[in-house]
């Protein structure tokens, strides 16, 4: 007995049968969601190259715009898969399939650890770069 999930791939399946169950997620979704997950890699590489870069002499300048990459870059890995949720839940709720359950793979969990681990790289950078508060109340820049 055939599996019908299989029925999806048309290799697995009779040309007729494939007809039959047309499950399709649109187009312009999962183009975007992949759009923004480049930006997520520009960010991330150019965040990895400030971080590089500050290790020289004292550019501790460069940890500020480095936080704010990674944390743009998990900004986007969230947005990207929130699209790409949205468009496969679309085609799950729509009438022609019909789905008794799902779930969600390693994948998405990997991309929501993703997200969680550059925002906390991103702030933790921007606390580190913020310029020292006085330890008393009366010492001040002269």
């Amino acid at each position: 007995m055939r599996s019908k999930n299989c029925s999806y791939f048309k290799h697995f399946t009779k040309e007729e049968e494939a007809k039959g169950f047309e499950a399709k997620t649109q187009k312009e979704y999962n183009l975007s969601a992949a759009a923004i997950a480049v930006f997520s890699l520009a960010f991330m590489t150019l965040g990895s190259l400030c971080v590089v870069c500050s290790f020289g002499k004292g550019r501790d300048y460069l940890l500020r715009p480095a936080g704010m990459f990674f944390a743009f870059a998990g900004l986007c890995i969230i947005i990207s898969v929130e699209v790409m949720r949205n468009s496969t839940k679309r085609m799950i709720d729509s009438e022609e399939t019909v789905w008794e359950q799902y779930y969600y793979s390693w994948s998405f969990e990997c991309a929501c650890t993703s997200f969680v681990l550059l925002v906390f790289s991103g702030l933790s950078l921007l606390i580190i770069s913020m310029p020292q508060m006085p330890r008393n109340p009366w010492e001040t820049c002269d």
